[in-house]
């Protein structure tokens, strides 16, 4: 089957992880990618290339040659979609830049992947990964103490998200070139894209700021049936009982309902499991001596799909073992040109009519320059728009009904209200969205409160479906059967829909009828292992970057599908798990091959992988350092005002800087490291990145007023599409609030919305 992106001409200037990774995922979904490599290969030597630059094809250009450049241009004049992340001003001095790019093909969707935005006073700076997560608050601090030290995250973050969200921003500036027949300059820079991972924490809902909680070490903040339990063989499970009903369930199981219901331990509201710190003890106490009786596979064997929990696995058992990942083709086989035989990391979209796939291995240098010379070597062809006629988002006219509850399905409603969709937020009358996850989460969204088990109830929905183009869902298979509103009901009713489903573990293979939240699919592929390096037992990553993630693929998914019906006609199922995700953000870890040595960097106490990427505390605070290139940063660093007698031979060299910095503020150091050309950031908090001037003035940090009444503060969208720019969502409004208004809008008589149970 052919892919969603099929025809479609992609030139690849990318390096390191976030211009690679998004020329990578169109390759996977069927565009044709032509990868300029600079002589010698990619700048990062590392086997995640083999991911990177799998599908795509390689030719070699030294971008400094006229003729070279002259290549590359004519390339790029035939292209539908151009992707680099070099620093704003690199692509103009070779003559490539959007602008002028733009100018000589007008229906190019040019992409750049900055680590700052080409407006940003930080431009310039050598933004390595680590100088990114500094700045936007992405290195916190163990139990968030004050004076803590910075954690140093291994994943890198920051370029994942942006690659995401870059992705999401080409097929949406696609979509929008079939009606108005003209591309558009694109931006997501990695700065910007940070502040998605720390949305549900940097935004301020309510009177409380909330706090990623499990990453609080002390051992007295996660509700015990959020935990994590050692069995019986020495491996852990971890526990996504935040229902309650779980934790009901398992007594069942294991026989001590009657006692346990009599020491009062059922019914309690899980907001007192989270705040109740005297309960954590007693539960605790009555668990762990069951979850010693049985191994970990066997636990989350007999006990899914009622009960939540997930074995914690290793990366390498994941890419190898696990039945689900192959099921899904999350985790993939390819044959490398360098490594040889390869296990690593697929797709993080499902797509049952256009179903992403990888086309070839990575190419050896230069192997596709005879391709590219038969591409330059065809006249251009005018492609003719669909309907010119201009556009204020690109998915105006675009109906979306959102069902989902919680944190990650919302998300993709959310996005696809940004891009500017009409999105439709159906919430059950007596639902548990809490307040502040509902105005994070469904911002930009009409709401209306209907209840489809009540008469007329399904009568109301049918007739929202009539006039949507996407159904987005989180529930499961058999929930929507049993409520009449699974893909082949829905599909009778509107046949070319998109019809969406988010799920833990994906719609198949053995973990498919598993339910969970954020913690499950970071426990499946291996990524509480690898951050608890040294830790007693696993660890969470301190942001709900799974929930974030799969909204945003999901919306991924979305858009790649209406894009192709955009251009067939055809409707077709997509979705995205919280598994699926996690997979994605550990691509420089996620391979295997039969070199492949498993000595991960990681863990809660990392600083950083040598001395010229680390974190060093200055006599006022902490501050990140980061040179791409290790030789190279020895000799810049040589260079820098009261470092020039540093001995950069030293054994301990970190020891050695850090006493040298110690004895300054650190935005002297920052200053005189950029000064050097050596990229290097202040250590900021979440609030602190949130109180940015910049971001605040780019409407990356907003202000906002709920129309309750109360002020908050919540994160904008972070692309910038120069054509169909992103609208910032309204603030939330109060669940329901919008209900009679757009049953009116869409002909259902009073009374039979009163029927519905939806007033």
């Amino acid at each position: 089957m052919a892919g969603a992106l099929d025809g479609l001409l992609v030139i690849d200037f990318g390096q390191y992880v976030a211009g690679p990774l998004l020329a990578q995922i169109m390759a996977d979904h069927g565009a044709e990618v032509i990868r300029i490599d600079p002589p010698g290969g990619p700048r990062w030597t590392s086997d995640s290339n083999a991911i990177l630059q799998r599908g795509k094809q390689s030719v070699v250009l030294d971008l400094q040659t006229e003729a070279d450049r002259a290549l590359a241009q004519q390339l790029v004049q035939r292209a539908d979609v151009v992707v680099e992340n070099f620093r704003p001003g690199v692509m103009d001095r070779l003559g490539l830049g959007p602008e002028e790019a733009i100018a000589q093909n007008d229906q190019l969707v040019y992409c750049s992947l900055p680590g700052f935005a080409s407006d940003d006073p930080r431009a310039a700076v050598a933004a390595h990964e680590m100088v990114v997560s500094a700045a936007a608050g992405l290195y916190p601090p163990r139990n968030f103490e004050p004076e803590g030290e910075p954690v140093v995250n291994t994943l890198p973050l920051a370029s994942v998200f942006a690659a995401m969200i870059g992705a999401n921003s080409v097929v949406a500036a696609l979509i929008a070139r079939e009606t108005t027949g003209t591309g558009q300059r694109v931006e997501v820079s990695l700065y910007d894209a940070a502040f998605e991972i720390t949305r549900f924490y940097g935004d301020r809902t309510t009177a409380v700021p909330r706090y990623p909680s499990y990453f609080m070490l002390g051992g007295s903040y996660d509700p015990p049936t959020a935990d994590h339990y050692q069995c019986a063989d020495d491996r852990w499970v971890h526990l996504s009982w935040l229902e309650g009903r779980q934790f009901e369930d398992f007594a069942r199981y294991v026989g001590t309902y009657d006692e346990w219901n009599a020491r009062g331990l059922f019914g309690i509201p899980t907001a007192r499991f989270w705040a109740d710190l005297s309960l954590k003890p007693v539960v605790r106490k009555l668990l762990e001596p069951i979850f010693l009786t049985r191994t970990a596979s066997e636990w989350e064997s007999l006990l899914n799909p009622e009960c939540d929990l997930t074995e914690c696995c290793t990366t390498q058992e994941w890419l190898l073992y696990d039945q689900q990942a192959r099921a899904l083709d999350t985790a993939v086989t390819v044959a490398d040109p360098v490594l040889g035989a390869t296990h690593q990391v697929g797709h993080a979209v499902t797509m049952d009519a256009t179903p992403p796939r990888v086309a070839s291995p990575r190419q050896q240098l230069d192997e596709g320059r005879e391709r590219a010379l038969e591409i330059v070597g065809q006249p251009s062809a005018p492609r003719a728009a669909l309907h010119a006629r201009p556009l204020e988002g690109a998915l105006d006219g675009v109906t979306v009904l959102d069902t989902c509850q919680l944190l990650a399905g919302p998300t993709a409603g959310r996005i696809l209200a940004e891009y500017g969709a009409d999105v439709i937020h159906i919430s059950h009358p007596g639902g548990r969205a809490s307040l502040e996850y509902h105005r994070t989460t469904n911002a930009g969204k009409s709401t209306i409160s209907l209840d489809l088990k009540a008469p007329g109830g399904l009568d109301t929905f049918w007739t929202l479906v009539d006039r949507a183009d996407v159904l987005s869902t989180n529930f499961s298979d058999s929930v929507a059967k049993r409520l009449g509103v699974d893909e082949s009901s829905v599909r009778q009713h509107r046949p070319d829909i998109v019809y969406s489903r988010l799920s833990a573990h994906g719609p198949r293979g053995p973990r498919a009828d598993y339910r969970g939240h954020e913690q499950v699919g970071q426990t499946v592929t291996g990524m509480q292992i690898r951050y608890g390096q040294g830790h007693e037992h696993p660890v969470m990553q301190p942001f709900a970057i799974n929930d974030v993630g799969a909204g945003h693929a999901t919306a991924l998914g979305v858009l790649l599908a209406l894009f192709h019906r955009k251009r067939t006609g055809q409707g077709q199922w997509v979705g995205s798990s919280l598994t699926q995700v996690a997979a994605l953000y550990q691509t420089p870890y996620m391979i295997e091959h039969r070199r492949r040595v498993w000595n991960d960097p990681g863990g809660i106490d990392f600083r950083g992988a040598n001395a010229t990427q680390h974190v060093y505390r200055g006599n006022d605070g902490w501050f990140a350092l980061a040179s791409t290139h290790f030789e190279e940063g020895l000799s810049a660093l040589s260079r820098v005002e009261g470092l020039d007698d540093l001995d950069i031979s030293s054994d301990d060299l970190v020891a050695e800087l850090s006493e040298r910095f110690g004895s300054q503020p650190r935005s002297v150091w920052v200053k005189r490291l950029l000064e050097e050309g050596i990229g290097a950031h202040e250590c900021c908090s979440i609030t602190e990145a949130m109180d940015d001037p910049w971001a605040r003035a780019h409407g990356l940090s907003r202000d906002v007023t709920f129309l309750e009444g109360d002020d908050g503060r919540v994160v904008g969208p972070p692309p910038r599409l120069t054509a169909t720019p992103m609208r910032p969502g309204k603030p939330a409004s109060p669940l329901g609030s919008d209900t009679e208004r757009i049953l009116h809008a869409s002909g259902v008589p009073a009374r039979a919305t009163e029927r519905a149970g939806s007033l």
